[in-house]
C-alpha cells in the first residue's frame, strides 16, 4: 500500500508540470514575440533560482549537512553536463535556440583543426603564424552542397576560396576543350583565380553531396595588408611559373601584360597592401542601364534611383552563351538570376503530367522567384542561339539589399505581396502557413540586416536528425527529472514549499512555450509536441511518486547528498539552457525580468 505522501509527490509532479502542455496550447491562439518569450523565460529562471536557494539549499544549510549537499551540487551539474551533451549530439539541440547555438559553436570549434590543415597545403599559407590563422577562423564558413550542385560557373568572380572537406567536385570546361576534371578531399577549387583576381575559367559543380570550406576575399585582403608574412608570400606566388601558364593559357594575356601586371602588383602589396585582378570583369553596365525599365516579368530594378542602378549595374556579370548551353537544371539550387540582353532562352517546365517549353527573348528575366527566396529551380532554362545575359549571384543580390535603401525596400514589399507566397505554395510546394511565416521571416532578417534564410534551409534542422524528435523528448525530460526528484524528497521530511512549486510552475511554461514555437517553425506537428509535452507531464509526477519511495528509508546525509545532486544539476540547467536562451532572445530585458521572478518565487514562500 502507498503512503498518502506518495499520492502527494504524485500530484505536487503533475501539477509542476501542467505548465507544459498549457505552454504547447498557448501557441494555438498566441505567437509570442522572441521578446516576449525571453522576459518569460528569464522570469521563471529568476523564480526557480529563488526557490531553490530557500527550500532546498537554506533548509539543508539549517540542518548543517553542507557538504553532502555540495557534493551533491557538483556531481549532479556534472551529470546534467555530460548528459546534455549526448542528447544534444544525438539531435536534441533543435529543442532550444541557445542549445543550438552553443551545438553550432562546438562543431565549428571542433572542425577548426581540419581547417587549418587544410589551408596549409595552400602554399601561400603555409609559413603564416598562428595570429594569422586565428584571423582567418573567423571569416572561414562551412557549406554543405548537395549532388549536382553548380558552386561557380565560368565568367564569375572568384571571390571565394573553396577547400573539399569532404565529398567530389567536377571541375567542367565550358569549350569543352579539356576533359573535365575531379577533385577530392583537402584539394582546393579556383586558387589560381583566387589569388590572382580573375574570373573563374571552369565551373565547378559537386558530383556528390560535399562539404566545402568557404574563405571569403574580403578576409584574404584584409589579412593581406596587415600580415608582411602573407604579403610576402603572395609576392612570392606571383612569380611563380603556375601563375605566368595560368594567365596565357586561360586568359590569352601576352607575356609582355603578365609581366606588367605581375611588376604593378607587388608594387602595391608594398606600398598599400593589396592589388588589382589581372583580369577584369566583364559588366556591360551601361547597356543595362539602358534597358532596365522594359525588363520583362521583373520589376523591381525600374524606377530605382541613379546611384543605386550604378551600384547594381556593377555587381552584374555579363557572359556569353553558346547555343544549346544550358543556364540551368530542374532542381538545381537558385544561386543565380538572369536578364537577356541578346539571343533566345528556352524555358523547360516539367511540373505536372506534361512538360512545355516557353521562349523567351531581350530583356526577358528569369528564374527570379527561385532566386529571391533561395529555393530550388523547378524548370530547366537553354540558350536557343547564341545568347548574351546579365548574370546576378544570390551572394551579391543579398549584399545589395544590405546597403541599398530603396532596393532594399520594394524587395520587402514584393515580400508581401500574393505573387511569392503563391509561388512558394505552388511551385514549392509549401502550406500557406509555412510560406506566410518565411515571408515574416525574410522581412524581419531584412530589418536587422541579415541575409535571408533560403527556402532549402527553411526546415533542415529537424530533417538533417532523423532522431530529433525523441532527442528533443529526452533532452527536455532531462531538463525535467531534477524538478522530479526535488519534489519526491522533499515530501519525505517536510510538506513542499509554495514557492519551490511555484518556481517549478513558472520555469516550465515558457520552456515549454519557446519550445513548441521552435519546434513548429521546423515543421513539427502540433499534436506530435502535444503529446511530447503531456507525457513529460506525466513522467514527471511518476518520478516525483518514485523519489518518494525511493529515498525514504536513506540518512539524513544521503538525503542532502540527493537533494544536491538535484539542486546542482536544476541550477545547471537554468544557467547552461535557460538564461542563454532567455538572452539569446530577448537581450537586455531578462535581468530585470530575471529580478521579477525572484521576488515572485519570495512572495509565494511568505504565503506558507
Amino acid at each position: 500500500m502507498l503512503e498518502p505522501a506518495t499520492y502527494e509527490a504524485f500530484s505536487f509532479g503533475i501539477l509542476s508540470a501542467l505548465s507544459l502542455p498549457l505552454g504547447t496550447l498557448t501557441t494555438l491562439y498566441w505567437k509570442p514575440s522572441d521578446r516576449a518569450i525571453a522576459f518569460l523565460m528569464a522570469f521563471g529562471g529568476g523564480a526557480l533560482l529563488a526557490a531553490l536557494t530557500i527550500d532546498l539549499v537554506a533548509s539543508t544549510l539549517a540542518k548543517g549537512a553542507f557538504y553532502p549537499l555540495a557534493s551533491g551540487c557538483i556531481v549532479g551539474g556534472l551529470i546534467f553536463i555530460a548528459l546534455n551533451q549526448v542528447v544534444n549530439d544525438f539531435g536534441g539541440f533543435v529543442r532550444k535556440a541557445s542549445t543550438q547555438f552553443y551545438h553550432i559553436r562546438r562543431l565549428e570549434h571542433r572542425r577548426f583543426r581540419g581547417i587549418l590543415s587544410a589551408l596549409k597545403r595552400v602554399d601561400v599559407f603555409k609559413q603564416l603564424p598562428d595570429e594569422d590563422f586565428k584571423f582567418l577562423e573567423k571569416a572561414i564558413y562551412n557549406w554543405e552542397v548537395k549532388q549536382g550542385t553548380l558552386i561557380f560557373s565560368q565568367g564569375e568572380p572568384c571571390d571565394e576560396l573553396y577547400i573539399i572537406a569532404s565529398g567530389r567536385v567536377e571541375l567542367l570546361d565550358p569549350e569543352e576543350r579539356n576533359p573535365s576534371l575531379f577533385l577530392a578531399k583537402n584539394d582546393d577549387l579556383g586558387w589560381l583565380a583566387y589569388v590572382t583576381g580573375t574570373p573563374y575559367r571552369f565551373s565547378a559543380r559537386a558530383i556528390e553531396n560535399t562539404s566545402l570550406w568557404v574563405l571569403p576575399k574580403t578576409a584574404f585582403n584584409n589579412l593581406l595588408s596587415d600580415s608582411p608574412e602573407l604579403a610576402a608570400a603572395v609576392q612570392r606566388w606571383l612569380q611563380n611559373p603556375k601563375v605566368i601558364n595560368y594567365l596565357h593559357r586561360q586568359h590569352h594575356l601576352s607575356n609582355e601584360a603578365i609581366d606588367r601586371w605581375r611588376h604593378d602588383a607587388s608594387k602595391q602589396i608594398r606600398r598599400k597592401g593589396y592589388f588589382y585582378s589581372a583580369v577584369h570583369i566583364e559588366h556591360n553596365d551601361e547597356a543595362f542601364k539602358k534597358i532596365v525599365h522594359s525588363i520583362g516579368g521583373f520589376e523591381l530594378f525600374d524606377g530605382l534611383p541613379s546611384n543605386e542602378l550604378e551600384i547594381i549595374a556593377n555587381h552584374l556579370v555579363y557572359k556569353h552563351y553558346a547555343k544549346g548551353n544550358t543556364f540551368f537544371h530542374e532542381g538545381e539550387a537558385a544561386d543565380h538570376m538572369f536578364i537577356i540582353a541578346d539571343g533566345s532562352v528556352s524555358i523547360i517546365d516539367a511540373k505536372g503530367r506534361f512538360s512545355h517549353s516557353i521562349d523567351l527573348i531581350a530583356q526577358d528575366a528569369f528564374g527570379y522567384n527561385a532566386f529571391m527566396t533561395g529555393s530550388r529551380y523547378t524548370m530547366s532554362a537553354m540558350a536557343r542561339e547564341p545568347t548574351t545575359a546579365w548574370v546576378l549571384r544570390r551572394k551579391d543580390f543579398n549584399y545589395l539589399v544590405r546597403i541599398l535603401p530603396e532596393l532594399a525596400r520594394r524587395f520587402k514589399a514584393h515580400l508581401q505581396s500574393p505573387e511569392i507566397q503563391d509561388y512558394l505554395v505552388s511551385r514549392q510546394n509549401f502550406s500557406l502557413d509555412n510560406a506566410q511565416l518565411w515571408c515574416r521571416d525574410a522581412i524581419k532578417s531584412l530589418n536587422h540586416g541579415k541575409d535571408i534564410k533560403p527556402i532549402m534551409a527553411f526546415h533542415a534542422d529537424i530533417s538533417q536528425h532523423k532522431g530529433a524528435p525523441l532527442a528533443i523528448w529526452l533532452g527536455l525530460m532531462l531538463d525535467g527529472i531534477p524538478e522530479a526528484l526535488v519534489i519526491g524528497a522533499s515530501l519525505i521530511h517536510a510538506s513542499l514549499g509554495f514557492s519551490l512549486l511555484a518556481g517549478l510552475f513558472l520555469s516550465n511554461y515558457p520552456e515549454a512555450l519557446s519550445s513548441s514555437v521552435g519546434m513548429r517553425r521546423q515543421g513539427m506537428k502540433f499534436s506530435v509536441i502535444l503529446l511530447m509535452w503531456s507525457s513529460l507531464m506525466l513522467a514527471t509526477g511518476l518520478l516525483s511518486a518514485l523519489g518518494n519511495i525511493y529515498f525514504a528509508g536513506f540518512s539524513h546525509d544521503v538525503f542532502a547528498f540527493t537533494e544536491g545532486v538535484a539542486a546542482g544539476a536544476m541550477l545547471t540547467m537554468i544557467a547552461q539552457t535557460m538564461l542563454p536562451e532567455a538572452y539569446f532572445k530577448g537581450g537586455e530585458i531578462i535581468g530585470f525580468s530575471t529580478l521579477l521572478g525572484f521576488l515572485a518565487a519570495i512572495f509565494f514562500k511568505t504565503l506558507e
